[in-house]
């Protein structure tokens, strides 16, 4: 694992209960950091995955009980380009 030296700034209560937490646990602040920066990463992942995966559900949803109410990206080009000749052809 390559480290970089990075700077953070932290209230004093913030940093007294690192440290206190860290000597309880026999561990550094920085390895408690990285350790709780890697935490809230994972868990914005996870909550990232579980809005994707609400969003398929209302997109299954919708396209089962509504069929053709969401257009595909194809869809809207198609129609982008048949408004594009209609505005031409009238010309």
């Amino acid at each position: 694992m390559n480290l970089v030296r990075t700077q953070i700034l932290l209230t004093d209560e913030q940093l007294r209960r690192l440290r206190r937490w860290a000597k309880a646990r026999d561990a550094s602040v920085s390895a408690l950091v990285r350790e709780m920066v890697e935490q809230g990463l994972a868990e914005r992942n996870q909550r990232k995955r579980e809005l994707f995966e609400a969003l398929e559900e209302s997109a299954q949803w919708i396209e089962q009980h509504a069929p053709g109410l969401v257009h595909t990206p194809e869809d809207l080009q198609a129609m982008r380009e048949e408004r594009m000749n209609e505005l031409v052809d009238n010309r």
